[in-house]
């Protein structure tokens, strides 16, 4: 417990200085500009919720909710955030709950999407939107992580290709725009949309009828 409780801090302090400190800047304003104006969010995967506090700085007037499966992250989430201890693929919310769905860098450490992705849209108001940041397995930057046999993405990571992701999604969602985004090398965050330094994969999609 306290080596888990451990890991979860030294992730928290990850964020409180470069590159976690630029990257979850740029990681903030694109995701207001997409989510801004949602009533109710819900994040799953959240982790201590550090992006979704300062979501919530900006928008006291939203309700965010975070959903996540470690007790020991949760117990570090802003007293801003309703955090909700429970699986992605078994959510314990009523149906039509929420305007919107995050995911940030979450569904491809969730075993079963197709199940992560039936409980999203359920748990989604009728044109509900979701937001899925996932790592970019194609970068120079995920290479670097995977590569160390004790990094938790080599440990934990169930999803490694996108095409298979973004078939499962829009099993579920109509996709709007999907995309590579945001280059991080050499502890230097910056825009970009090439395969090999955007560090992330995004996609926008709806509620399908």
């Amino acid at each position: 417990m306290k080596m888990k409780t451990a890991r979860a801090k030294d992730y928290l302090k990850s964020y409180e200085k470069s590159p976690g400190k630029e990257f979850l800047k740029k990681e903030l304003e694109f995701v207001e500009r997409r989510l801004g104006g949602c009533k109710r969010l819900l994040s799953v995967g959240c982790g201590p919720a550090v992006l979704e506090g300062k979501l919530k700085d900006v928008h006291d007037e939203m309700e965010v909710v975070g959903l996540d499966a470690s007790r020991e992250m949760l117990e570090l989430a802003p007293e801003s955030i309703n955090v909700v201890y429970g699986d992605a693929q078994n959510m314990g919310f009523n149906d039509e709950t929420f305007d919107c769905v995050l995911y940030l860098t979450s569904l491809e450490f969730i075993d079963d999407c197709e199940k992560a992705m039936k409980e999203s849209k359920r748990v989604l108001k009728d044109k509900g939107k979701i937001l899925l940041m996932m790592l970019n397995p194609e970068s120079d930057y995920f290479a670097e992580r995977y590569s160390n046999e004790n990094s938790y993405i080599r440990k934990n990571i169930k999803h490694r290709n996108i095409s298979e992701m973004v078939e499962c999604i829009s099993s579920y969602f109509s996709i709007k725009s999907e995309g590579y985004f945001l280059g991080i090398k050499n502890d230097e965050v910056f825009d970009s949309s090439d395969p090999k330094e955007a560090s992330l994969y995004v996609i926008e999609a709806v509620k399908n009828e």
